[in-house]
């Protein structure tokens, strides 16, 4: 009986893991979805320069940019770096017009 309470609390502590994770993942890809819709509607293309870039337990960036005179700062993430580019670096990026802080850059599968 005490065995299968707790066989029966560990599914239910697995499944509602699974669960969350889950719905992380599918708001996340929804966000990023609803990123590239707005952008793909009015954009232009720009560079910035790269003040941070990791790979160390995930792929992340930051980039600094001018846009009409005001200047951005944009941090995410890289999905591959096929032109090796390093911190101090100049990166192409796509920008909504309509909002320049919603970029995609060239590091990014979107762009």
């Amino acid at each position: 009986m005490n065995r299968l309470k707790i066989v029966l609390i560990f599914i239910v502590i697995i499944g509602v893991v699974t669960g969350a994770l889950y719905f992380i993942s599918k708001s996340a890809n929804k966000s990023k979805s609803a990123k590239l819709e707005l952008i793909n509607k009015r954009y232009d293309y720009s560079k910035g320069i790269i003040v941070q870039l990791r790979s160390y337990k995930g792929h992340s960036i930051e980039v600094r940019y001018q846009i009409r005179g005001k200047e951005y700062k944009y941090a995410g993430g890289w999905n591959s770096n096929p032109h090796n580019l390093r911190e101090g670096d100049s990166i192409n990026f796509r920008y909504a017009l309509d909002r320049p802080e919603m970029v995609v850059t060239e590091l990014d599968n979107g762009y």
